[in-house]
């Protein structure tokens, strides 16, 4: 009894001596955690990883974020570096879904810093040191909180069939929108999740560059509207929603909520906790059932525009668990396709052609 008394006694003055910060004066300030870290995807031809860094300000004052520095632990390097102006744009306030203006942090509320960072190491082991400013009268002070501790391990990647036949399909994605798929927080059963996190809107277009032939307001001039969609992996349907009907027109759409954002909808289980999500399906054409067993390439619904959405296109996403707004979103690849070009302003886009491989020099 005595030698465990003396281990215990051991165990307690080594985790006293490395406890960090006992001789420093103790400040009130930040909470940071990671509610959820995915594996990475390849963006570009490179791996990168997105997730979120939830911040709660539990001092009495309100103090503004200056500078973020993620570091690997293990060889105390700078992973990545955001100063002042780049933290803004990653910035949201919970519940308002929309951009900061400015980096400050009222007491007792919270952010969400978006991020995301090239990775090329198969293990990485991440802490986050934010540094801070502080107001109090003609004084300012600055100090720095480090925390969120997290692992990055390669995973292995979801590798899928294509959802759609022929093209030119538009892959529809930007980390940095305020109100893309990437930013939008689901709170479902008590736990906030972001299944968008790597979804894409698919809109085809012509050889002009054109999402629609003739009126863009009617919905059947739509060059993607009615198109076959595909199952991307052999599977089991776990889930369908066939109860929304479509407006001919994108005018008379009506406004859905969260809870309808998906429209008509199916949900297919991949296997391994992977759930591919189809939105925003034509009313009637939904061809399978839930249980139903089917093979990769299966015609299993066509494309349509029901639920929220400004235009008729296939919604596209891989979740981990059977729930469309209640799981989180995970990274997923293409078996193979072929990237024609791209749009640096996103306000051409369906006015004007894309800038091709060959114009842009990646090819």
């Amino acid at each position: 009894m005595a030698i465990v008394r003396r281990l215990l006694y051991f165990l307690l003055i080594v985790t006293a001596s490395i406890e960090p910060g006992l001789s420093q004066e103790y400040r009130q300030s930040i909470d940071m955690h990671i509610p959820f870290m995915p594996g990475s995807v390849i963006m570009n031809g490179i791996p990168t990883v997105y997730y979120e860094l939830y911040l709660t300000n539990f001092s009495n004052d309100s103090i503004s974020l200056e500078k973020m520095e993620v570091l690997d632990v293990i060889d105390s390097s700078v992973v990545v570096s955001f100063n002042r102006n780049d933290l803004i744009n990653r910035f949201s306030r919970l519940g308002l879904q929309m951009k900061d203006t400015e980096n400050i942090i009222a007491p007792g509320n919270s952010r969400v810093v978006y991020l995301e960072l090239q990775n090329d190491k198969r293990d990485v082991r991440l802490i986050h040191r934010l540094n801070f400013a502080l107001s109090q009268g003609n004084k300012k002070q600055t100090f720095s909180v480090q925390g969120a501790f997290n692992s990055l391990s390669e995973k292995p990647r979801i590798v899928l069939g294509a959802p759609l036949r022929g093209g030119p399909w538009v892959a529809v994605y930007d980390p940095s929108w305020s109100r893309g798929h990437r930013r939008v927080i689901y709170t479902v059963g008590g736990k906030a999740r972001i299944p968008g996190r790597f979804a894409i809107d698919f809109i085809k277009l012509d050889k002009r560059g054109h999402y629609a032939n003739g009126d863009n307001d009617v919905v059947k001039n739509w060059y993607g509207y009615g198109a076959e969609v595909l199952a991307v992996s052999d599977g089991i349907i776990s889930a369908t929603r066939d109860d929304f009907q479509e407006s001919t027109t994108l005018s008379n759409h009506p406004e859905c909520p969260a809870e309808k954002a998906t429209g008509n909808y199916i949900s297919l289980d991949i296997g391994n906790y992977c759930i591919a999500f189809y939105e925003h399906l034509k009313p009637g054409s939904i061809k399978v059932v839930t249980g139903q067993r089917v093979k990769k390439g299966d015609v299993i619904a066509t494309v349509g525009f029901t639920g929220q959405t400004t235009g008729p296109h296939l919604h596209f996403h891989v979740a981990d668990q059977h729930s469309a707004l209640g799981a989180e979103g995970i990274p997923f690849a293409f078996e193979s396709f072929t990237v024609l070009g791209a749009y640096a302003d996103f306000g051409k886009f369906g006015k004007d052609l894309w800038i091709s491989v060959k114009e842009s020099g990646n090819d």
